[in-house]
């Protein structure tokens, strides 16, 4: 009779056994309540407390979609007839009694009962934060607690309330997981699981959690992995020989393009970049000849002023309107008052030679002046 009691009791809704489940402080946990089929209708609460004061921490009537309400979000999935509970950011605190329930007008509301334990996991980080390029790979790698050596171990990628919608998990030891995006390795042993990317894109920049499994399949999130992939930057075309050496149109094409594209400062840096050549490249050639000119001119003048200067020191023929004269110097005394008076005056005749216009002079030593007469100029007499 005793045993049929205790199996009666077991049936009556609400009368179930409990579920334990253990998390990290800092992480998060995941906890699933079965109901019966016929309650898929109803609205779904997670309490803490024992059942006659328990304390609703979500409570929620929609079906298949994320219900949040602070820390805790709920999900009723009624193809299944699971609801799954999240609960992040763990702390001691959160250690105790919670209730999963089904909400029943009629009667006693059917629940399961949940011992939460929350630790803390010396042995492992809280939260690493990763950065890779686009196209590279990324290599993660998560330390868990030795108790749950055995058990199965995972890679989860956030999104909005779901800490795990998507999954990578492996279940065997010092194997490579062949499934999802993520390959994963665990070594029971170091009690180290190691996952890689590879070649990662701008999807996958988002928030990982590496984590446990239990038997039950309640999952507890160890370490949190922030993965950042940054786009790589295209190199600049690469200037050929070819390329430098560009025709009349493919320049007035680019003058245009630029002068077009560019700012009233960039318009400006390109105008004085074409007017300075052209101002400087003249002038530089208009000093130059200039310069020549002068040294020229110059060079010139030196040379008239050397030979008038030698033609004057030197008794030599001097050209003149076709008449050629010599200038006589007194090489002994002077010149009296009035010639007719001296007696010492010598007087010569000059006479025209045929051929070159020459002057013949006949003197003596003590000769003073000649008057020179040329037939070509019988006009013009020089003392």
């Amino acid at each position: 009779m005793k045993i049929i009691w205790t199996f009666t009791l077991l049936m009556i809704p609400g009368v179930v056994s409990s579920i334990s489940v253990t998390g990290y402080s800092g992480g998060g946990v995941i906890i699933t309540c079965k109901y019966d089929r016929k309650y898929t209708a109803n609205a779904k609460y997670f309490c803490r407390g024992q059942w006659s004061e328990c304390i609703n921490k979500i409570r929620t009537n929609n079906k298949n979609e994320w219900f949040d309400d602070g820390r805790f979000s709920l999900f009723d999935d009624t193809s299944a007839a699971v609801f799954t509970v999240i609960i992040r950011d763990l702390c001691e605190q959160d250690s105790g009694t919670y209730q999963c329930a089904s909400d029943i007008s009629w009667s006693k509301d059917p629940y399961i009962k949940v011992n939460l334990n929350i630790m803390i996991a010396d042995c492992c980080e809280k939260s690493i934060s990763l950065s890779a390029a686009a196209g590279g790979s990324v290599n993660i790698s998560c330390k868990y607690p030795q108790s749950h050596s055995a058990d199965v171990k995972f890679v989860c990628r956030r999104s909005g309330s779901d800490l795990c919608a998507e999954e990578t998990s492996v279940k065997e030891n010092r194997r490579w997981s062949a499934e999802g995006q993520i390959q994963l390795y665990d070594d029971r042993e170091q009690q180290l699981l190691t996952g890689t990317i590879s070649h990662v894109t701008q999807q996958h920049s988002a928030e990982y959690w590496c984590g446990v499994q239990s038997d039950q399949g309640h999952k507890s999130f160890i370490t949190r992995v922030l993965i950042s992939v940054t786009e790589t930057s295209s190199p600049p075309p690469s200037s050929s020989s070819s390329s430098s050496v560009s025709s009349p149109s493919s320049f007035r094409t680019s003058l245009i393009t630029r002068v077009s594209y560019s700012s009233p400062s960039g318009f400006i840096t390109a105008g004085s970049s074409l007017i300075i050549p052209l101002v400087l490249v003249p002038l530089v050639l208009i000093i130059g000849h200039l310069l020549f000119l002068f040294l020229c001119k110059k060079h010139q003048s030196q040379g008239s002023d050397s030979s008038s200067q030698a033609g004057a020191g030197k008794h030599d023929l001097v050209p003149h309107t076709g008449c050629v004269y010599e200038e006589i110097k007194n090489t002994h005394r002077q010149l009296p008052t009035n010639p007719s008076v001296s007696s010492d005056c010598v007087y010569a005749t000059v006479h025209k030679v045929t051929g070159d216009p020459q002057i013949l002079i006949s003197s003596a030593d003590d000769m003073n002046y000649a008057m020179v007469k040329k037939a070509d100029c019988p006009d013009q007499e020089h003392f």
